[in-house]
């Protein structure tokens, strides 16, 4: 009996994850299905993709529905937010290829019962294929390995209010208001909350210098178990500049509370979704991390449009190399524990991608 291959894009009619299935089916013809919980949605993305994909639906929410929209599949890329984790342990329980774009703070949690039912069972995992976790994983391994020891990693990232997002990233920024988060600072934990502790950081031009403000990027809460960092820090910048100025205001002015009242996000989305359009044609998008150690400091940076593009291209180049068995490891990874640098800033350069590093003292 000939092993799976078919590779599932759940989620894939969504902004990042259509794009993700364009890329794939162009790599494996009739053997890319998009799923969601509207089939008929899904079947409208194939129309448009061609290139021999189907349709299939599935709703991460609802066990049951999962088992069915398995058969077949070898590789799970997943674009949408899990509040379980009913699809990763049933993608690991059938020994299949899995990641996500979106890899949240909880699924770190019991990652060493995840990570021994993968190795018994083959599951190949790599958690966080998108931006941030993903491209900036790539960047701080590439740059860890330029320096004499590890001691700091820093990301920061700049979203710009009217690119184009999907329901999920917008909700996740927005929900990430609400909680306090850990950052680790010289081998120490400590608590903080997001849009607060403002400092100026050097974006690539045309963006210059920006106010940006600590965030609970996924990819920074790993990297002392990674890299071995002691310091290891996420930031923000909103452009324009005044959404990041009003979140920190909002914050420090007990923002939080309000936030979390039953129906917020709901009933202020089209208040949101109206000033998004006031902003449609900004849509730019940079990353920076930057690492220290040893005396030396160097620095990776990424700037483009649309986020969502690069976002899939990332997300994309992860997804082939499980589909071909190039990741070939079981267990439960992390980018930079499994991933090839090298290889995969080559993936991303043919698609247009070119990130620039800098080396200082």
């Amino acid at each position: 009996m000939s092993s799976p291959t078919d590779i599932l894009i759940v989620g894939g009619s969504g902004v990042v994850g259509k794009r993700i299935a364009a890329h794939l089916a162009l790599r494996f013809p009739g053997r890319v299905v998009i799923a969601g919980r509207d089939e008929q949605r899904a079947l409208a993305t194939c129309r448009a993709i061609e290139h021999g994909t189907t349709a299939r639906r599935i709703d991460v929410d609802d066990r049951a529905s999962i088992g069915p929209a398995l058969t077949g599949v070898g590789t799970v890329v997943s674009c949408v937010t899990q509040r379980e984790q009913h699809l990763l342990r049933m993608s690991i329980e059938g020994g299949r290829a899995y990641t996500d774009i979106a890899a949240r703070l909880a699924f770190w949690q019991g990652s060493d019962e995840l990570d021994a039912e993968a190795r018994r069972t083959g599951a190949r995992v790599v958690l966080g294929a998108g931006l941030s976790p993903g491209i900036s994983n790539m960047m701080a391994k590439k740059l860890a390995a330029m320096l004499p020891r590890l001691e700091r990693v820093e990301t920061a990232i700049l979203l710009s209010l009217g690119d184009e997002y999907g329901s999920d990233s917008l909700n996740h920024v927005l929900e990430a208001l609400m909680q306090p988060f850990a950052v680790f600072e010289n081998g120490l934990r400590r608590e903080a909350v997001p849009f607060s502790e403002s400092r100026s950081v050097p974006f690539p031009e045309p963006l210059g210098e920006r106010t940006t403000y600590l965030f609970p990027w996924s990819d920074v809460v790993y990297y002392p178990k990674t890299l071995g960092a002691r310091t290891a820090l996420g930031r923000i910048a909103l452009d324009p500049p005044w959404v990041g100025k009003l979140a920190s205001l909002l914050m420090r002015a007990g923002g939080r509370d309000r936030l979390k009242r039953p129906g917020f996000f709901h009933g202020n989305r089209r208040a949101i979704d109206r000033i998004k359009r006031l902003y449609r044609r900004d849509d730019q998008f940079a990353l920076v991390v930057t690492t220290e150690g040893g005396g030396r400091r160097t620095s990776m940076n990424l700037i483009g449009r649309h986020q969502a593009d690069v976002t899939a291209a990332s997300a994309a180049e992860f997804a082939r190399a499980l589909a071909s068995e190039e990741i070939s490891a079981a267990g439960l990874w992390l980018p930079e524990q499994i991933v090839s640098h090298e290889q995969f800033f080559a993936a991303l350069e043919a698609q247009g991608y070119r990130p620039t590093t800098s080396i200082g003292t």
